[in-house]
């Protein structure tokens, strides 16, 4: 017959380390439920900053590489506010001649001052060296000056044109809405003889002085915006302007999570609706427009636009509702910085700053400037130099984004 027989157990041998696994198990598979749980809820963000920085171009981003893309009544809209902005743009400019006083045919190359002058022209870009006021981009430079002086005895230099010139002004001035939906023809030749127009030209060159969009995008390529079978492309909606009012908010799912983004105006009449919008968000997602240093807003022409985004971003971020908020710093527009960047002096428009014309020290400058506005040691920015109407680069950037969002998501739920 067989014998039952026993083993004594030695203590810590293997039934206890069963128990131990067991236990790291049950942990792991907590943690595991408990992140799941948190990456299952909503991850709400809101698109901040002031008019014009580039808020709607980083939604219609996120739209393209994580949305989707656009609806059909989406495109339908795009279409019709590409020629939109055509005709706005160009009726801006024409009501900047009276402003500034130019008159249409001046040529700042042949001016007076210009060829007794060895500073640069408008086609020629200014040395570092040269201020604003002296070079033509200012309205008391001495070109600027000579063109008040020409203005006021003609409008129109050039009498072979003056009557084509003058109608085309008329035409631009006393339009109908409604008939600048379609752009018809009589209205097209109107705009390209006025964008043509070297006077014009000299105009938009000083358009830090006035409030207006760079109509360079669809002048360029025209005839195709108003043909009748015309579809706007990713890039054409990238580059029209609609004007956000109220709150917009979006959806897109990444990573299995869903992103409900938030775009809300940026002018100072749509700033009290933010309001409704600040509880319970996870990040914020702040814009400036860093081309803007040398601008004024709509608002308040005494206003300078960065200043004005700066005491927008001071009081975003140290608001209580956003103590665990991940505030996202987009460094917009610079690509148009590093342009303007050519014939036009930070210092001039911020005297504080005293390192080299370009863009490492200007970006560095405006980056630590913003920073200094946090009175909250242990609140971390996040800042990403960007150009928003460039996918391929917002698609790296907006992957860098998302995966702080996350990271700082499970930190704020003690998972990391």
């Amino acid at each position: 017959m067989g014998g039952c027989t026993s083993k004594e157990v030695a203590p810590g041998s293997a039934p206890a380390d069963a128990s131990k696994e067991a236990t790291a198990k049950s942990k792991d598979i907590d943690r595991q439920l408990a992140e799941e749980k948190v990456a299952s809820k909503d991850i709400k963000i809101l698109l901040l900053g002031t008019a014009e920085t580039g808020k709607s171009t980083v939604l219609k981003q996120l739209r393209i590489i994580h949305g989707g893309g656009f609806t059909d009544d989406d495109i339908t809209t795009f279409r019709y506010a590409a020629k939109r902005n055509i005709f706005d743009t160009v009726k801006t400019l024409v009501e900047a001649m009276e402003q500034l006083k130019i008159p249409y045919g001046f040529n700042p190359n042949t001016a007076k001052c210009a060829q007794k002058s060895s500073k640069p022209s408008l086609h020629h870009a200014p040395s570092l060296g040269d201020s604003k006021e002296n070079v033509g981009f200012g309205k008391h430079a001495p070109i600027a000056i000579e063109a008040v002086e020409v203005w006021a005895s003609t409008k129109i230099i050039d009498d072979a044109t003056r009557g084509e010139t003058q109608a085309a002004v008329d035409l631009i001035l006393s339009a109908h809405p409604e008939y600048t939906k379609l752009l018809p023809l009589p209205l097209v030749k109107a705009i390209k003889l006025l964008w043509n127009d070297v006077g014009v030209k000299y105009c938009f060159s000083r358009s830090n002085e006035f409030q207006i969009i760079d109509l360079s995008y669809f002048m360029q390529d025209i005839d195709r915006f108003i043909a009748s079978d015309y579809i706007p492309t990713n890039q054409d909606i990238l580059a029209s302007r609609v004007m956000t009012s109220g709150v917009c908010e979006t959806k897109v799912i990444i990573k299995g999570t869903i992103f409900r983004v938030f775009d809300v105006g940026g002018q100072r009449n749509e700033r009290r609706k933010w309001i409704h919008v600040f509880d319970n968000v996870n990040a914020i997602f702040f814009l400036f427009d860093l081309s803007a240093f040398n601008q004024v807003t709509v608002e308040d022409q005494n206003i300078n636009r960065v200043v004005e985004s700066l005491t927008v971003f001071t009081f975003i971020c140290n608001h209580n509702a956003f103590k665990k908020s991940a505030i996202m710093i987009f460094m917009n527009k610079i690509d148009l910085l590093r342009e303007k960047l050519e014939h036009s002096m930070v210092q001039d428009y911020f005297p504080e700053f005293l390192g080299t014309n370009d863009y490492k020290e200007v970006s560095k400058f405006f980056a630590e400037k913003i920073a200094s506005f946090n009175k909250n040691q242990e609140k971390q920015l996040y800042f990403h130099y960007t150009q928003a109407n460039d996918t391929t680069k917002m698609k790296a950037v907006l992957a860098t984004v998302i995966e702080s969002i996350l990271v700082n998501n499970l930190q704020s739920a003690g998972l990391m």
